[in-house]
């Protein structure tokens, strides 16, 4: 499975703001050769393996932070600040927040060569549930990224006290990735 280049990106930018060149050297030193090679010349448009993003993402986490995974959750969350423009998120104000996980598939596809979408609103237009299949690698540090990321996209189009949990997982032997949100 490939993935865009641009989160890797957005990931070096984190750590450049928040621990200069030098944290990233340390990070990019901690990687193996092969995907340090990458990570060193990685654009934003173009397609690299999605075991190099999550080496990448483990290794900011071990490196920087303390290994437990938070470093996965706070990258996740300025990612989605990265990724929804102004402009976006001012249009999606005027529809239910569910509807971003209902686009998920289509901005999914933006970021990832494979992986498929299942999406359902609960009743009241309060919550939604996704599932997401057919991924691999499968790796925990990504999901705690991603569950950041899509309850941070609700924060961002307006919904309020969001409360999510990702009730299933592939690396617990799950079919599928759940992510289940509500909000006010």
């Amino acid at each position: 499975m490939l993935a865009k280049g641009s989160n890797m990106h957005h990931m070096r930018t984190w750590v450049v703001r928040l621990h200069g060149d030098e944290g990233w050297e340390r990070v990019v030193a901690a990687l193996g050769p092969e995907d340090a090679a990458t990570v060193r010349s990685v654009v934003s448009v173009a397609w690299y393996p999605f075991s190099t993003q999550h080496a990448l993402l483990r290794t900011i986490d071990r490196v920087l932070g303390t290994g437990d995974g938070e470093l996965a959750r706070v990258i996740g969350r300025y990612e989605a600040d990265q990724d929804l423009t102004i402009v976006h998120r001012i249009f999606l104000r005027m529809a239910n927040p569910a509807f971003v996980l209902e686009k998920a598939g289509d901005y999914w596809s933006r970021f990832y060569e494979a992986g498929t979408w299942i999406v359902t609103r609960g009743e009241g237009g309060t919550s939604a549930r996704g599932e997401l299949r057919d991924i691999e690698p499968v790796d925990e540090l990504f999901c705690l990224y991603l569950e950041a990321y899509i309850f941070r996209m609700f924060e961002l189009v307006g919904a309020k006290n969001v409360r999510g949990t990702h009730s299933r997982c592939r690396c617990r032997g799950a079919e599928a990735c759940v992510f289940e949100g509500r909000w006010d």
